[in-house]
Order: C-alpha cells, then structure tokens, then sequence
C-alpha cells in the first residue's frame, strides 16, 4: 500500500485524484463511474484512495466544487475588467451556463437518479447559489450606484435573478432526450438564458427611467 504523505505533496496527489475523477466523470458521468476505475486510472491502490476521498461522493463534491472555485475566479477576474453593470451581468449568465453544462457532462444523471443524488446535489447548488447571490448583489449594487438601474433591495433581487435563471435550466433539463444536451438544446437553452437576462437588465433600466426627476 502506498506511504500516506502530508503537506504538499499530499496537495499534489489530491490535485492528480481530481483531474483522472474529472476525466473519467465527463467519460462515463456519475453513476457509470466506481472508485477502482479511478484508482487503476492513476495506478493507486484502492484504500489509499479512500485515504483522500471516504467515497464517491465525495470525490464527485470536491471536483464540482473545484470547478466551482475555477468558475468564480474567472468572474472575479473578468468583473474587474468591466465597468458596467448591465455587461458584468451578461458575462455571469454566459459563463455560468459553462459550468451548468461542466456540472450535466460530469454528473450525465438522468431525473430517476435525482432521489439518491439529491442530498449531494442539494449541497452543491446551495454553495453555489450562495456565491452567485453575493456577486450579483455586488453588481445590481454597482448598477445602482452609476445611475443605471433602479431597485428597493439588491440582495432580494439576485435572489429573483438567480432562481429564475435556475427555473430555466430545470425545465430544459426536463426536455433532455438524453444525459447530455445536444448542441441543439444548448442553443435553446442559451437563447433563453439570454433573452431573460435581457428582459431582466432592461427592466431595471425602465425603472430607473420611470424616477420622477428631484
């Protein structure tokens, strides 16, 4: 059995562990994939891997939450780019719907799965829901601030934001033939993300047009 190690290099093996997950996940998704395939993958031994990862739950919760972390660090980094509100917004929904599509590759379950997975998915769409709320109240505030749009209350509004944007992805995923979209279904499902986010941007553009002048 391989020596358990610590610090850096136990860093460096966890990172190796999730990059073959990662690949094998978007292969074969989530029920298709067992830990032993992972371990022959990266020539560990089974119990060392359980070492890292206590089960395949784990393992799937810490390679969607690695993306996750890569998703957010690309927003922070492109927000900070931009100037405008109405733009940031439109740059969040876009590569938002990337990890959407990361999440449906690496997980391929159908809806029948949805009851044993639930739990798991649950935690990951809270976490991520939670983030997603704090940025967009970061820019609802922003577009505020400059005069563009117009609002009572910013955290309740990227809270109306994020769950409508939410209900789109639910009911496309309800229209899904099979475990991944097709190029098809994913243009839809972009075009209505989109059209949404527009209807909702311009919405707040017409409320600030609609303040009586002091």
């Amino acid at each position: 059995m391989e020596a358990v190690t610590s610090g850096a290099e136990a860093e460096r093996k966890v990172d190796y562990i999730l990059k073959a997950a990662q690949k094998r996940l978007g292969l074969y998704g989530y029920s298709k994939t067992t830990m032993q395939e992972i371990a022959a993958d990266i020539s560990m031994s089974k119990a060392a891997l359980y070492y890292y990862f206590p089960d395949k739950e784990s393992l799937f919760k810490a390679v969607i939450e690695n993306e996750q972390k890569e998703f957010f660090l690309q927003i922070e980094k492109r927000i900070a780019q931009l100037t405008d509100a109405d733009t940031m917004i439109i740059e969040l929904v876009e590569l938002r719907h990337s990890l959407f599509r990361k999440f449906l590759n690496l997980s391929k379950f159908r809806l029948s799965d949805n009851t044993t997975m639930n739990p798991l998915l649950k935690d990951l769409y809270n976490r991520m829901r939670e983030i997603e709320k704090k940025i967009l109240t970061t820019v609802f505030n922003k577009g505020k601030e400059s005069g563009i749009f117009q609002f009572d209350d910013a955290s309740e509004l990227a809270f109306l934001f994020s769950d409508l944007l939410q209900g789109i992805r639910i009911m496309e995923i309800k229209r899904m033939n099979g475990l991944e979209l097709t190029e098809a279904e994913n243009n839809h499902l972009i075009k209505m993300l989109r059209e949404a986010t527009s209807l909702f941007i311009n919405g707040l553009k017409y409320n600030k047009l609609m303040q009586p002048t002091q």
